[in-house]
Order: structure tokens, then C-alpha cells, then sequence
């Protein structure tokens, strides 16, 4: 599916079959080939779109995008503390719809968040449950963010009159460079090189074309195109040792030395696809979402 904003991706969910989503976190341990999971700690299974996990800074909170009501406004960032478990509370409610909930660098308690202003308008806020601040007032059309070492910024930013949907990486003084366009939706920083990953066609291959893992050193003028993405190749995560790993299907593969090779095996988990996921920065929790055709 071809992304524009998160308004038009609610559209496209509503004309058709809307697709049931469950987040589960679990423990892991070591395994033979990658980790085996150990133990299911809870799950979220409510009506609507429930995706978009992560986690706090100090791995004590699981957030997520959590539906609140009807339509692209109605989006809250949820959370629930590990120990306790639950069906979890609002962070900040809010009569604009929050997606995409990542810990804001230097700080426990902030997060930046996608906002879909009232107009339509996607920029980066800065939230906690008391506050909240616009970031880059001139950054619109952001789809989805990640940052870097140095209050740097890979973005997804939605197709416009500058070009398609693409990669822009953002310095700390709002210098902005393109990277790819056609991107995927996954986007990655991996802090023991410095280096950031994302997904989009081969260079010069039509928009349309298999999606390819990218690599970008931080700073740099250029991306590089690695290897073709697994056969439905979804989402981007790393583990604390600085592994790459992409969910596809039932499973999550790690790179190895320019190949793809098993990580975990969740299709006990999840009878349909993993979408989405992450690991917890401080003990071995993995959460994942679960997307199922109603």
C-alpha cells in the first residue's frame, strides 16, 4: 500500500477489510539460531488500530498508537508499565490524532510523536503527560522518524511538490538531505556505527519495484543499497549488540555479514503477519504486532 499520510491510510483501512491488530510483548531468551521466546507477558487486543509499539528509555514502559474514537484524529499514544501489565492509559489526550510515539534523546519521560494537526498538516511534537511543544515548525509531511546520536533525524517525508515519498536525513541545524525516494515505511538507527537504514527500490529501479535494505552513514552525502528485503519484508528493529533484524511473515531475521539467517520464530504467537516491532533497550522483551485479516 502506498502511504500519502496517515489520514489517507485510515481511508484505505475503512474501504476495505479492516485488519484486526494485537501487540504482544514476551520474553526471549538465546537460542541455537537467534532467540526462542520464553514467556508471553501480556497482550492488547482491542477494537480498532492498535500498532506502532515502543519503548520507553529506561525499558520500565511499553507504548503505542492506540485508536480512540473514529477517523485519523481519534489516535492517542497509550502506554502501561511492564510489571503491571493492563490494558494501559493515554499518555496525553488530545483532539489531534499522535502516531508513531519514539523517546525523545535525553529524556525519560518525553516523546516525539507524528501529530495530524487539524488540517491535516503531519509534523513532529514533543509530548509528555503534562506538555506539549511543536518541534520544527517548518517540517511538514512527516510520516515517520527516527533519531540519531547528535539530535539528528532520518524522516520519511510524504509524497509533495518536492518529489515522492522519501528519505530525508535532518542535522541538528536543520540542514536536510534526500537520500531515496519510494521508501518504505521502516526506518532504523543502529548507535554502535553511527549509521541509519531504511528501505526503498534499487537506484533507477521502478517505484513499484522490491524493496531493498539501504544503509546511510550519519552526516554523509549519499546512501548505500545493501540486499534485497525478504520475500514480505516488514518492519526494522536492532538489538542492543547493534544486530539488524526485519520481521516477514511469521518470522524475524537478523543480518549477518550481508545475509539474511533466522532470528525468532513467532508463528506460535501470531497466526498471521508481524508488522510491526520492537525490543526493549534494557532486558530481552520483545513486542510485536500480530496484523490479521478480519
Amino acid at each position: 500500500m502506498k502511504v500519502f499520510s496517515f489520514a489517507a491510510l485510515f481511508l484505505a483501512l475503512s474501504a476495505s477489510a479492516d485488519p484486526q491488530y494485537q501487540i504482544q510483548y514476551a520474553q526471549y531468551q538465546s537460542a541455537e539460531h537467534g532467540v526462542a521466546i520464553q514467556k508471553v507477558l501480556g497482550t492488547i487486543e482491542q477494537k480498532g488500530y492498535q500498532n506502532q509499539p515502543a519503548f520507553s528509555r529506561d525499558g520500565s514502559r511499553l507504548l503505542w498508537t492506540a485508536q480512540a474514537g473514529e477517523g485519523p484524529m481519534a489516535t492517542d499514544i497509550h502506554w502501561l508499565l511492564l510489571t503491571e501489565g493492563g490494558a494501559g492509559k493515554a499518555l496525553r489526550a488530545t483532539p489531534f490524532g499522535e502516531f508513531s510515539a519514539t523517546p525523545l534523546p535525553g529524556s525519560d519521560s518525553d516523546y516525539s510523536v507524528v501529530r495530524v494537526e487539524a488540517d491535516g498538516t503531519q509534523r513532529l511534537w514533543q509530548i509528555n503527560s503534562q506538555t506539549e511543544q511543536l518541534l520544527f515548525p517548518e517540517l511538514k509531511g512527516v510520516g515517520y522518524h527516527v533519531w540519531g546520536a547528535d539530535e539528528d533525524l532520518l524522516l520519511f517525508l510524504l509524497e509533495d511538490s518536492e518529489g515522492p515519498n522519501r528519505a530525508v536525513y535532518r542535522t541538528k541545524d536543520g540542514e536536510l538531505t534526500t537520500l531515496a525516494g519510494h521508501i518504505g515505511r521502516a526506518l532504523l538507527y543502529q548507535a554502535s556505527t553511527d549509521r541509519f537504514f531504511f528501505t526503498a527500490p534499487r537506484p533507477g529501479q521502478p517505484e513499484n519495484s522490491p524493496l531493498w535494505l539501504w544503509r546511510y552513514q550519519a552526516g554523509s552525502k549519499k546512501a548505500d543499497a545493501l540486499l534485497p528485503m525478504p520475500a514480505n519484508g516488514q518492519d526494522l528493529a536492532v538489538t542492543s549488540q547493534g544486530t539488524v533484524l526485519v520481521s516477514a511473515g511469521k518470522y524475524v531475521f537478523q543480518l549477518v555479514d550481508d545475509h539474511w539467517l533466522p532470528w525468532a520464530d513467532l508463528s506460535k504467537q501470531c497466526d498471521g503477519k508481524v508488522s510491526r516491532f520492537k525490543l526493549n533497550p534494557v532486558q530481552p522483551v520483545l513486542a510485536f504486532v500480530c496484523e490479521k485479516e478480519s
